[in-house]
């Protein structure tokens, strides 16, 4: 008896996505994220085909557990083995660094925000943002860490310790956090459908969807992933450090927040500001985002040169 030696389709799977591990996480993660907002997009939320009404949330959270972070370790454990997936699983665990990066992780957001508002509004903003900080603290922080266990812990381990740090190894930290970028944007897209998607004042109208998609590819994401990749690298890859400081751009955005502690504010000034600091931390450093090559990364590639043989 000869074994056949035909490939299974099971096996060519995995060939393919050992091959081509980014592009398999992208359709894993595109594909469960409209599977998984399904539900409430075809309610009275979303485009109303069935008398009920879903909430977007619990697609959201299914969808950062089992499509970014699921899909990251599945494609982990396939493309890389047992030492890729241990070393996927180590980012959760890396958070011994400075007090510095917990203190901007934490606070960075609404301070900017708050600077932001003082300079195009004047500084009445200071005075009634300082009345109300004995009840902003507690709230903003509950809020901050709440989201980042539940959220941001997950859609982090997809977007930076999966993609990100696979990408800037090959083309770099910026260009990785450029190509990120969009793909991260359009993870959002089906919300725009959804009545409270991105917005805590109901559906978006027609005229306000090519805007959303505008800050949710451009002026949001091109930012916000640059000054993460910027944390994740100068941290030594601390996911816990990236998720709090996603979480804090999501709490200083949301309505509870602004409305509560920032009156008269609009929200889309921090991400004006955003803009600014990332480009303050390109030139800072250099265009490198804190990362360090590995001594593997750095080797140059030898190519054997073939010994003549002497003629006789």
């Amino acid at each position: 008896m000869i074994a056949s030696t035909q490939p299974t389709v099971w096996s060519t799977i995995k060939a393919t996505i050992a091959r081509h591990p980014a592009s398999a996480f992208l359709i894993f993660f595109y594909v469960t994220g409209w599977i998984f907002f399904l539900p409430a997009l075809l309610g009275t939320s979303g485009f109303g085909l069935f008398a009920y009404d879903l909430p977007p949330q619990p697609s959201i959270l299914l969808l950062t557990i089992v499509g970014l972070a699921g899909g990251a370790f599945l494609v982990t454990r396939i493309a890389d083995g047992k030492d890729g997936v241990r070393e996927l699983r180590s980012r959760y665990f890396t958070w011994r660094t400075g007090p510095q990066w917990y203190l901007l992780a934490l606070f960075g957001a609404p301070l900017l925000l708050l600077v932001g508002a003082a300079v195009v509004q004047g500084t009445s903003v200071l005075g009634a943002f300082g009345a109300n900080l004995p009840q902003f603290l507690p709230n903003y922080v509950l809020q901050v860490v709440l989201i980042a266990v539940l959220i941001s812990l997950w859609e982090e381990t997809g977007w930076m310790s999966f993609l990100t740090a696979r990408w800037q190894k090959r083309f770099g930290p910026v260009f990785a956090s450029l190509m990120v970028a969009p793909l991260f944007g359009l993870g959002h897209f089906p919300l725009l459908f959804l009545a409270g998607g991105l917005t805590d004042s109901g559906r978006l109208t027609t005229s306000e969807v090519p805007e959303y998609i505008f800050y949710l590819l451009v002026l949001f994401a091109v930012p916000v992933r640059l000054i993460l990749t910027w944390v994740f690298n100068s941290t030594g890859g601390s996911l816990p450090l990236v998720a709090l400081l996603h979480a804090s751009f999501d709490v200083v955005a949301s309505a509870a927040i602004l409305t509560g502690f920032y009156p008269g504010v609009d929200g889309r000034l921090m991400y004006f500001g955003l803009a600014i600091v990332a480009i303050g931390v390109l030139v800072i450093t250099r265009g490198r985002l804190g990362y360090r090559e590995t001594a593997v990364e750095r080797a140059p590639v030898r190519i054997p040169v073939p010994t003549p043989v002497p003629l006789r």
